[in-house]
């Protein structure tokens, strides 16, 4: 019987080793094919919008596309305005993989002070990921490397078929569409801030005449916790009143900086 029980045990034994080996193995598989088939949902790529710091300044990617006819990829930046006095031109440098020696040629369009073009020519036929470092104009190698690039992956940038070569004032009412659309964006924002402090105001109103009507049968000392409550509630009213009036002030300056905008852009399309 000992026997028999020991055969069996050492059948379930052998039987879960040959599970276990078979998981280990599936497992390893997939690894292997992880390395062999990289997982491209991973590959770095910079969203419209993505803003690395330097310095004093910081700049954002607001647009991008690679024109296949062309072997080209184009992309768009605005940068903060640093000191008039310190300002300096920014530069690009473009490589493409993990070859960092080999740059890419760059052509840098400066628009005006704030947005830049540039253009990545001669990319390889199979291109994949470009790392894209743009810095000051004189950045010594340790601020250099301190910056974090921008990244461009063939398979998530916009392709455009036909390279069409665009003007000054192109990239000029670019701006300021772009411009607008954030200004707009704030007004609503903030008119979304004023409804709600303005409910608020409505609300902690009806709770102190709640208070009120309840002060007449209190003791003193609950009296006195009750009329604490209500002088703390006047004083969020008069606060939110005062947010409330900056955010229409904001918004009064916003409105007159869009009409200003509208009229350059129309400026710009006549010329």
């Amino acid at each position: 019987m000992w026997k028999t029980m020991t055969s069996k045990l050492k059948m379930k034994r052998t039987k879960y080793q040959l599970y276990a080996g078979v998981i280990v193995s599936v497992f390893a598989f997939f690894l292997v094919l992880s390395f062999v088939f990289p997982d491209y949902s991973t590959v770095k790529h910079s969203k419209i919008g993505t803003t690395i710091d330097m310095n004093n300044r910081q700049v954002t990617l607001i647009d991008e596309a690679f024109y296949e006819d062309k072997n080209l990829v184009e992309m768009n930046f605005v940068a903060t305005i640093p000191d008039a006095a310190n300002a300096k031109n920014l530069t690009v440098e473009v490589t493409e993989g993990t070859n960092e020696n080999d740059k890419l040629p760059v052509t840098t369009k400066k628009i005006n002070e704030s947005f830049y073009v540039v253009f990545v020519e001669n990319l390889p036929e199979k291109w994949k990921t470009l790392k894209v470092k743009v810095t000051e104009k004189g950045t010594d190698a340790a601020e250099f490397d301190m910056v974090d690039p921008f990244y461009v992956a063939n398979e998530k940038i916009k392709h455009k078929k036909h390279f069409k070569a665009k003007s000054v004032t192109y990239y000029e009412s670019k701006e300021i569409n772009l411009f607008i659309e954030d200004a707009e964006k704030t007004l609503a924002k903030n008119e979304k801030e004023i409804e709600k402090l303005e409910k608020s105001n409505v609300k902690i109103l009806e709770v102190d005449r709640d208070i009120q009507s309840n002060l007449s049968y209190q003791t003193e000392e609950k009296k006195q916790e009750m009329q604490a409550e209500i002088e703390s509630n006047e004083q969020k009213i008069v606060n939110q009143k005062e947010t409330i009036k900056n955010l229409e002030k904001d918004n009064q300056e916003l409105e007159k900086a869009i009409e200003k905008a509208e009229k350059q852009k129309e400026l710009l399309e006549w010329l």
